[in-house]
């Protein structure tokens, strides 16, 4: 453990550009004061799995995130904003982990991440006891906010978004399904849910649903029960290293239904890992850069592809889409004549959110803490992910 908060250390001092502290200042919990009591810094606390089976997951998080705060690293009335990231390497434990030491040790006022919804509902608990104000970017599960009050999202949900991928697929006359889950996330039961309940409402019928495990490799036995279901379509509700070993391997078995999943497969890795065997594999996400039209999406695609000279991904303009939720919000307790470091102000302002202009769309957080929002469709085509539609939430 005192490696991985050295290796933090160092990603803490390379994303603020900088020690998190500045020699002459005090500590006093969540506010960093000169001597002359006068505020200069507020903190913010991010954990993402920047290393282990997801860190494709984190790195590109992160990418968006270095986007967002580099240009907009203080607040209107001058306080310079902080960010300490912390790996939690995809472990629900260590995410946490690290959550208590962000608030109890660094005195963050509020919380971005994570991205699976497993880690974040492991994390919810120990923001809300804290009463600190988190925002997770990409964690879909509905149960992540469900009778939180300090706990927001700047992800569509999964209810939303598992209607997304039955409707595309009745649309297209792919009406018999076998639908594949991942046991061991709550990201993938709770999608399948979502999808099985909207399929089958509209016409739909699901021939067989399928169980694999995170960190499987060989799904030989699962690929022969679904070529034996002989469906239109396979929903694939798991992460990109399943998927993308899933479809190879039902393609050299001689499977020829398309499959389609949601942001969880959203990634270069589909193609890189899947090769020719995912071409055609749709997905729901919540960004395509080719479907940017706002002022805000087209500036951070020109950023993105200036810095990292590649396509900008869904991931990365969520985190930085939260990330500017945060700052918003803490620009509006300014407005109020109240400090940038006012917990339940900034949870108030956060979970209040109304047409906020961001990256990924416009964002409406409800009543629970959840964005409405739209999705795109995404499907790859010649090794390339290419933009299909955009699907508004008013959907049945």
């Amino acid at each position: 453990m005192r490696k991985s908060l050295s290796i933090v250390t160092i990603l803490a001092m390379a994303i603020t550009g900088g020690s998190i502290l500045n020699a002459g200042t005090v500590v006093d919990n969540n506010t960093t004061k000169t001597g002359n009591g006068e505020q200069k810094e507020v903190k913010i606390g991010v954990v993402l799995p920047l290393t282990g089976p997801i860190a494709a997951f984190g790195q590109t998080s992160k990418r968006g995130l270095d986007i967002a705060y580099n240009s907009n690293k203080k607040l209107k009335n001058g306080t310079e904003v902080k960010i300490i990231v912390l790996d939690d390497r995809g472990d629900k434990v260590e995410a946490a982990t690290a959550v208590k030491r962000l608030i109890n040790k660094d005195g963050v006022t509020a919380i971005l991440g994570e991205v699976a919804s497993s880690n974040s509902m492991a994390m919810a608990p120990v923001a809300e006891k804290a009463k600190t104000p988190m925002i997770t970017h990409a964690s879909t599960n509905p149960r992540v906010t469900k009778g939180k009050k300090y706990v927001t999202r700047a992800c569509f949900i999964d209810p939303f978004q598992g209607a997304v991928m039955a409707k595309y697929a009745l649309n297209n006359k792919l009406d018999t399904a076998v639908v594949i889950t991942d046991a061991k996330q709550d990201y993938s039961v709770g999608l399948s849910k979502a999808f099985k309940k909207a399929y089958t409402s509209n016409g739909g019928k699901i021939l067989k649903v399928v169980r694999i495990n995170s960190g499987d490799k060989d799904f030989n036995a699962q690929v022969s029960t679904i070529k034996s279901q002989n469906p239109k379509i396979i929903a694939f509700t798991g992460y990109y290293p399943e998927g993308a070993l899933m479809v190879k391997q039902a393609r050299a078995m001689g499977v020829k239904a398309p499959f389609i999943g949601a942001d969880g497969v959203g990634f270069p890795e589909l193609v890189n890992i899947g090769g020719k065997a995912s071409e055609g594999f749709m997905y729901t996400d919540h960004f395509n850069e080719e479907a940017a039209s706002s002022d805000e999406a087209k500036s951070y695609v020109k950023a993105y592809h200036d810095k990292y000279k590649k396509t900008a991904d869904s991931m990365g303009a969520l985190a930085a889409d939260a990330y500017g939720m945060i700052v918003s919000a803490m620009n509006q307790c300014i407005d109020d004549k109240k400090a940038p470091t006012d917990k339940e102000c900034v949870n108030s302002k956060l979970r209040s959110t109304k047409g906020y202009k961001g990256i990924t769309g416009e964002i409406n957080i409800d009543k629970n803490g959840n964005a409405v929002k739209s999705a795109v469709v995404n499907e790859v085509k010649n090794g390339k992910v290419i933009y299909k539609t955009t699907v508004n939430p008013k959907i049945r």
